[in-house]
């Protein structure tokens, strides 16, 4: 069993001990965090692709985004896609990632996982959540095993135009109802729920 073999958060439950926990938990005020112009243009030209496939808005919506946050937060985290994660084969907790974000910069291996994000299977945001929860799940583990334990892992599922944010609190996963939504000409709700997740997860490690 791998990570994209847990389909439902019954999954979580019977395999991994993980309660589901419906709660908004996202600040309702962030502070806004502008995109820059290059980001802008970005998405401008984005809008005229045909995004109809997972990879097509992974690498003209997602990863446009994750470099955004690279450059309001220069060296201050590393960020891995499409990297093998393998904690605990016995408990399913193999396979890849879609992405992972690192706690330490400028690294060429995974160390630290504060952050699991996980593109949704045919654009529907629920068939991510219980593989975003069992790779949260794995960051745990690793990160105690390394004598690095976090308080909280955090994670999102996301379609690319709406991001479903989670977080892991020992055996709870936290799903905001929230969806926070993306368009080509707004993409500051996500930028700026991403950096106070950043923000809180880097105060914490």
């Amino acid at each position: 069993m791998a990570y994209n073999k847990f389909k439902k958060l019954e999954d979580l439950r019977k395999r991994l001990g993980i309660k589901d926990v419906m709660e908004v938990w996202l600040p309702e005020s962030l502070s806004e965090i502008k995109a820059t112009s290059r980001l802008l243009e970005d998405l401008e030209e984005a809008r005229y692709e045909a995004l109809t496939t997972e990879k097509a808005k992974s690498e003209y919506i997602v990863v446009p985004i994750i470099k955004e946050l690279h450059r309001h937060n220069v060296d201050k985290f590393s960020s891995f896609s499409g990297f093998e994660f393998n904690v605990d084969k016995s408990k399913g907790l193999t396979g890849f990632c879609d992405f992972i974000l690192s706690a330490q910069a400028k690294q060429l291996e995974i160390t630290a996982p504060i952050f699991c994000l996980v593109e949704a299977k045919n654009a529907e945001i629920e068939k991510g959540l219980a593989q975003c929860g069992a790779e949260m799940h794995a960051a745990q583990i690793y990160n105690e095993r390394e004598n690095n334990p976090q308080k909280i892992i955090y994670g999102c599922v996301t379609n690319a135009f709406s991001w479903c944010f989670l977080k892991l609190e020992e055996k709870k996963l936290y799903i905001d109802p929230n969806y926070v939504p993306l368009t080509f000409a707004k993409p500051h709700n996500v930028l700026s729920a991403l950096q106070w997740i950043l923000d809180k997860a880097l105060a914490e490690k």
